[in-house]
């Protein structure tokens, strides 16, 4: 029911993922339900191409339409994302550049601690070459590099499931400063911590099978593989949130739909 007083619609009696399970596979087969589907994933694949000529634009488009997926989907449990509109590209971008912002926000808050790891990394090689000399610093090297990675792996899994219920709330309901529910935060994290993990893990194998499909195809199909990997990103968020409403987490207000 939606308030005159208030400039967001409740979603109060939005039913939760039925299953309360997560399917990492049907953010995959989704994408093509759509009987659309090409016209969507080119429209994509040319905002992410745009970024090497205008950079940020093409990506506050993708991120905007993206996130009014996963609102379309939450409004409509059942039904087909919705297609890429061209005459809908201002609101995109809107929608887009609050998702940026606050997710450059998280990012620049856990710098000090990227940049740590990095100077502990630096600190550790150097400590063991000066001990043991050069066999030393290789055999510190063989041993870091691949806890590095693993730290740094660690690191961006972290960030992501710090930045997901902001970045959540900014695109759902188009506004910077509701976007900081610290209290949302934490329930969501509390409540999907596990998914959000398999989540990150699942994106990373499926990302880079689809980089590996789309450089088969000459090179440039990968920014067409891509537009796949972020449609099927857009389902994997929904189900998070459906997956949280159903945990008993706070449903997020939306806006009014344009008619």
């Amino acid at each position: 029911m939606s308030n005159a007083s208030n400039p967001y619609e409740s979603t109060l009696a939005k039913p939760p993922m039925p299953s309360g399970t997560m399917e990492y596979m049907r953010s995959f087969h989704y994408v093509f339900e759509n009987p659309n589907w090409m016209t969507n994933v080119l429209f994509v694949g040319l905002c992410i191409l745009s970024t090497g000529i205008i950079p940020i634009i093409g990506q506050l488009v993708f991120a905007g339409y993206q996130f009014s997926v996963v609102e379309s989907l939450h409004r409509r449990p059942g039904s087909i994302y919705p297609d890429f509109d061209t005459n809908r590209l201002l609101d995109y971008l809107v929608r887009g550049f609050w998702i940026f912002l606050v997710g450059l926000i998280v990012g620049l808050a856990m710098l000090p601690v990227i940049a740590g790891m990095a100077i502990l990394f630096a600190v550790l090689v150097g400590g063991a070459g000066a001990a043991g000399g050069d066999d030393g610093a290789a055999i510190a090297m063989m041993v870091a590099v691949p806890m590095l990675l693993l730290v740094m792996m660690a690191i961006g899994i972290a960030v992501n499931m710090i930045s997901v219920p902001f970045m959540l709330r900014a695109g759902l309901m188009q506004d910077f400063g509701a976007a900081f529910d610290f209290g949302f935060a934490k329930q969501f994290i509390r409540n999907t911590w596990k998914e959000m993990v398999l989540c990150a893990l699942f994106s990373m194998a499926a990302g880079m099978l689809l980089a590996i499909v789309g450089m088969a195809l000459l090179c440039v199909g990968v920014y067409f593989t891509m537009s796949i990997a972020i449609l099927m990103q857009a389902h994997l968020i929904f189900q998070l949130y459906e997956l949280h409403l159903a945990r008993g987490g706070d449903v997020i207000p939306l806006k009014p739909e344009a008619v």
